[in-house]
């Protein structure tokens, strides 16, 4: 028992010096039961055993005045996950403007003769993560995208096709995966790389059948979409029924063979799991080129992509002019920017991310354009001091920054004219998103709408929430390398989230 002492006492040390920062920093109508709650819980957590290696950082303050209510390691750098996408959309509002679309060009070369081209079809990328998804309002699945796609090339005249069907995704550098992402995440869904040229959220779908009893093998029953020359090495077994998805995806960029570990639970149908495509650009060019045999185009070339010819030795950047065919665009930056928090789109953050490196740098790589970032902030009056940026999504513990610079940003972004979309993009308390499970039932709900972030033994969340006099404020709480599992702490986290719209 008396080894507990000393962790106590410093609590107590800690406790009181927040309770005289906030108190220098607080109006006197703050200095309340509601507040004395707040601190009492945010003590509660910070001594608990989860938390006896681990860190804890909160920063709370007014929107208005930009005066601090509360804050505990505010100035301190931790790892933030996921809430590095509210950092990266901001960015991108702010450098590429809420308005702005990617654009996916269809061209070609050569001659256009009598129906016949004599020549190849291009595909150029722009960057759009969003291409072939609908998860984005007036976006596009891949087969309706295809479908359009073929249309506009039938409606230029063209009924055969004596050359290629190839994929240009250099708007983007060639080397898709950013530093401090692991082996472990590479190969599924989440850690699907930004290419010049995405498709179907860069992400397929793999069917498995378990067996009956834990501990029996699965077996592979299809991939959607189809995926062409991919061998799976699958040593996945069934788990106890309600363990969930447990299984990993191992596999880079541009190779075929993937390994699947773990386990997924017993089911009775197919139980589904995701992958990150392999090469979405060349299966981009393949499935452009398998729509136009179905409706009749006859194709004499292969699918391909500028990467594999530049590495063949069979192409180079002089070839002959480009014709203009057709210009897709995507929908604008704000409904992007709304799924990317509201779903925590990797994808969509890290697309973003490079796309402002070439607007402001001309420069596609990913540790490159966060030079964008950090140079927007910076001109903005900002302190970025203890601000690591890795990636645009949050999936590298490489980055960190300090919760009062994050605090600033959101308050920053109120006085902005994209505020509305960018607030709208949020989960909300105990309704929508990563937040649907968080206070219901309690004041928190329909209130607070924040961005979670989740990384192993770190938790986030930052955002805003509404006082009881109806006062907004911003606020960022982070919890790096506690003990236990994710979910415990989340409950735990939840008493302090509660409590934030009690605040006068």
């Amino acid at each position: 028992m008396q080894a507990l002492f000393p962790r106590v006492y410093f609590c107590l040390f800690l406790a009181i010096i927040s309770c005289a920062q906030t108190t220098e920093n607080t109006s006197p109508t703050l200095n309340n039961s509601a507040l004395e709650a707040l601190k009492a819980a945010i003590m509660d957590l910070d001594s608990d055993s989860v938390m006896r290696q681990g860190h804890l950082a909160i920063s709370i303050k007014s929107v208005r005045s930009g005066q601090v209510i509360l804050e505990q390691n505010a100035r301190k750098a931790m790892v933030i996950a996921s809430n590095l996408k509210l950092v990266t959309t901001l960015s991108a509002l702010e450098i590429l403007g809420e308005d702005f679309r990617f654009k996916t060009d269809l061209q070609y070369d050569g001659i256009l003769e009598n129906g016949v081209l004599n020549g190849n079809l291009y595909i150029r990328g722009g960057g759009d993560p969003t291409l072939g998804s609908d998860r984005v309002t007036n976006s596009l699945d891949l087969d309706a995208l295809m479908a359009l796609w073929v249309q506009k090339i039938q409606a230029a005249g063209i009924r055969r096709i004596k050359g290629d069907i190839i994929s240009d995704d250099g708007i983007f550098n060639e080397n898709v995966i950013p530093n401090g992402w692991t082996w472990g995440d590479i190969g599924n869904y989440y850690g699907a790389s930004a290419f010049g040229l995405n498709i179907n959220d860069n992400m397929y779908k793999i069917y498995l059948e378990t067996g009956k009893q834990v501990g029996e093998t699965t077996r592979i029953v299809r991939t959607d979409p189809v995926m062409k020359d991919i061998i799976f090495v699958n040593e996945v077994t069934t788990g106890p029924s309600g363990s969930g998805d447990q299984s990993y995806i191992y596999g880079v960029p541009y190779t075929y063979h993937r390994n699947i570990q773990g386990t997924v639970p017993v089911s009775r149908n197919p139980f589904v799991i995701r992958g990150s495509l392999p090469d979405p650009p060349l299966f981009t060019a393949q499935n452009l080129r398998d729509a136009l045999v179905r409706k009749g185009v006859s194709l004499e070339g292969a699918a391909t992509s500028t990467r594999i010819l530049i590495h063949q030795q069979q192409y180079h950047p002089a070839t002959p002019t480009r014709k203009p065919l057709y210009t897709h665009f995507s929908p604008p930056l704000s409904a992007i920017v709304e799924q990317t928090n509201l779903r925590s789109m990797n994808l969509y953050a890290e697309a973003m991310l490079k796309m402002m490196g070439v607007k402001e740098l001309n420069k596609s790589t990913t540790w490159e354009s966060t030079d964008a970032v950090k140079n927007l902030w910076m001109k903005k009056g900002m302190n970025i001091t203890g601000f690591f940026m890795r990636d645009g999504s949050g999936l590298s513990r490489s980055n960190a920054l300090l919760p009062d610079f994050l605090t600033n940003l959101l308050i920053f972004a109120t006085k902005q004219s994209y505020f509305t979309p960018f607030y709208k993009s949020l989960p909300v308390a105990g309704v929508s998103g990563t937040m649907k499970g968080i206070g219901e039932g309690t004041v928190a709900a329909g209130n607070i709408r924040a961005k979670t972030g989740t990384l192993d033994r770190m938790t986030s969340y930052s955002g805003y929430f509404k006082t009881k006099s109806g006062e907004l404020m911003a606020f960022t709480f982070i919890a790096n390398d506690y003990a236990g599992k994710e979910k415990d702490f989340r409950r735990k986290a939840e008493k302090i989230l509660v409590l934030l719209p009690t605040l006068p």
